[in-house]
């Protein structure tokens, strides 16, 4: 008996169901093109710009305090793109350094991010307060709240009482760095006093007289072998009656205390 054998099912295959309108075929023609499109625009980016399309993101470097070449080499070299924007005083960060960023730092942010910096033109200036007529003291203690040093105190005869301030060197109303010394001229009264008459008196006693008048003692030169009592003004420079500056300086010749 002979056995026929059968063939074996046929597979079946799945095929996609086209649309049967031509208007649904037109939608599918449009998908298409629109498809091919994209994927050719991306390609010709990916060729021109070989760059990754997603860029990566880096934490914004601190920067602050730098010298502003130091801190741009140093963004740079992470990828970002670095804006100097202006000057700003500050009283800690010295002049030519960073005192601002934009973005801050530590902000993660997408590579190639510009970071605007802002340069230190150092403390802001102060003016001189203008301590004309001013006792000396009270003039000094503006200087002070003012954020100024005392300099130099120069005086000079003028007409106005003593220790009156005449004026400041630099000037007032002129811009100093806080912590500038600011030197003062002060008025040592009159231009000219009698010199009183010194010769006789004991050196003590010469020293007050002199004084008193508003002038100062000088150079005191002992004579040897002059006769007189020990101590004992002989001679005096300038000479008494004539007229000196205030504070200037008499010179004594007194004889040797044994």
């Amino acid at each position: 008996m002979t056995t026929t054998k059968q063939a074996p099912p046929a597979r079946s295959r799945r095929r996609i169901a086209l649309p049967k309108t031509v208007a649904g075929r037109r939608v599918l023609v449009a998908a298409a093109v629109l498809v091919g499109a994209a994927l050719s625009g991306y390609l010709t980016t990916c060729i021109v710009y070989p760059s990754p399309f997603m860029r990566r993101e880096h934490a914004v470097l601190r920067v602050l305090g730098l010298p502003i070449a130091e801190a741009e080499q140093r963004l740079t070299g992470l990828g970002f793109k670095v804006a100097i924007q202006g000057d700003e005083p500050d009283p800690d960060i010295p002049a030519g350094a960073v005192v601002w960023q934009d973005p801050p730092p530590d902000l993660v942010v997408p590579q190639g991010t510009t970071v605007t910096l802002t340069r230190s033109s150092g403390p802001a200036q102060v003016p001189i307060p203008d301590v004309a007529d001013f006792e000396l003291e009270a003039a000094v203690k503006v200087l002070l709240a003012s954020g100024l040093k005392l300099g130099d105190v120069d005086t000079v005869a003028s007409a106005a009482d003593a220790g009156t301030v005449l004026r400041t060197r630099p000037g007032a109303g002129s811009a100093q760095v806080p912590g500038s010394s600011v030197d003062l001229v002060v008025s040592q009264g009159p231009s000219t006093i009698e010199v009183p008459n010194v010769v006789g008196l004991r050196l003590d006693e010469a020293r007050q007289r002199i004084e008193a008048a508003g002038l100062r003692m000088g150079r005191v030169t002992r004579a040897a072998g002059r006769r007189g009592p020990p101590g004992t003004v002989l001679e005096q420079t300038p000479t008494a009656t004539t007229r000196a500056a205030r504070l200037h300086r008499i010179d004594l010749l007194v004889t040797e205390v044994n």
